[in-house]
């Protein structure tokens, strides 16, 4: 039995080691939620605001999306917190969340768009709460002063921001990094030449190297640049084509176990290749990025014979790498005219690239795994976290 002594000796002790537990659970949630996954419980978080579903699909925009940030169950499907609505007070008129970043494990980051407001487009820091606080993390006028369409947390904590024309990089207190006088990656030359009309998804890879899908009519590409951005020829190292001209890249997700870049395309119709998905194994090293292999591993133009499920227009996709699993938004049907999203769940397999690509994804339960309503106009952005 402990005496009243030997407890007050045990409990610097057993303080210090609660604390550095504390410490390293924080921790360990502060990462890139796409690549790896998160202790503890994870959930499906939902940005539903203005988004892209490739050229010559119609969807929502920043004043008619359901522009919302809610919570849904991994296992079920249901709804679990309601987080913020972009309609009511503080929010302005024309704002709309395009993408979401996990913080840690109290916080995350969403992009406000607002093409009604141009001051309003802002980075805001949300508490994981029903009604989470909301406040303003950053701000740039010269920085956010195009269409702003995804972001990324980059190397020393730093945003890469894509505002549709170039990508920006800003520190966490909103200071600008530019390269010279333009934006962190502007105008690539060859061979990545003018892919700068619109810049839609952004990550990067093992080796920091910048990947950006740029949908453009005659332009469409996946591009590599240098994580030390762009200021000259060369900077910009790789670009891989779509795979039909009408094919436009609309999402990305980085699975970093298997250095693959798993890409979806969408377009208006239904013929080969133009709503597919494409998954790109990398070779990376300190200097470059080269693409070992491609592979298909969706077309709608083979549902329901080869595939039973429907993706037409995805919007956004992200990857829980804990549970190998994908999450797809997408359009509910094939009108190019956009009515609602879905949110489609599918196992993800990765030992099938290049023995059976048809098979690589599988329709995971319930599906869909978020049916359609009056929050999914439309699916801007996913992200798995705690």
């Amino acid at each position: 039995m402990l005496n009243s002594s030997m407890i007050l000796n045990f409990r610097p002790i057993f303080l210090l080691a609660l604390l550095v537990f504390v410490s390293c659970n924080e921790n360990s949630n502060n990462q890139k939620p796409i690549s790896s996954g998160n202790t503890g419980e994870s959930y499906l978080y939902v940005a539903t605001g203005a988004c892209y579903s490739g050229a010559g699909n119609t969807t929502f925009t920043n004043l008619t999306s359901s522009n919302l940030i809610y919570r849904l169950n991994l296992s079920t499907g249901s709804k679990d917190l309601a987080i913020s609505d972009y309609y009511p007070f503080p929010s302005v008129i024309g704002d709309s969340p395009v993408s979401i970043y996990n913080a840690d494990n109290n916080y995350f980051y969403a992009l406000v768009e607002n093409p009604t407001s141009t001051a309003a487009r802002r980075v805001e820091k949300i508490e994981k709460k029903n009604n989470g606080l909301r406040t303003t993390y950053i701000t740039n006028l010269t920085a956010l002063s195009g269409i702003l369409r995804d972001f990324y947390i980059f190397e020393g904590n730093n945003f890469l921001i894509s505002k549709t024309t170039a990508i920006e990089l800003l520190t966490s207190s909103g200071s600008r990094i530019t390269k010279g006088a333009n934006p962190y990656v502007n105008a690539p030359a060859a061979p990545c030449a003018t892919s700068t009309t619109l810049i839609n998804s952004i990550t990067s890879l093992s080796n920091d190297f910048i990947a950006f899908a740029h949908a453009g009519a005659g332009q469409s590409r996946i591009a590599f640049n240098k994580p030390t951005g762009y200021a000259l020829a060369g900077d910009c190292t790789l670009a891989q084509a779509t795979p039909n001209a009408a094919a436009y890249p609309t999402s990305m997700i980085y699975d970093s176990e298997n250095t693959t870049l798993i890409v979806a395309y969408a377009g208006n119709a239904v013929t080969t290749d133009i709503n597919s998905i494409y998954a790109y194994k990398l070779t990376e090293d300190a200097s470059s990025v080269t693409i070992s292999s491609a592979h298909k591993i969706y077309d709608s133009s083979l549902y329901p014979v080869t595939y039973s499920y429907l993706l037409y227009g995805i919007s956004a996709m992200t990857y829980d790498a804990t549970n190998k699993t994908i999450y797809m938004g997408s359009a509910a049907t094939t009108a190019t005219t956009v009515v609602n999203y879905i949110i489609t769940k599918l196992n993800y397999d990765s030992t099938l690239l290049g023995v059976d690509d048809t098979k690589v994804l599988s329709v995971a339960s319930p599906n869909p795994f978020y049916k359609y309503g009056s929050d999914t106009k439309c699916i801007s952005d996913l992200m798995i976290a705690n």
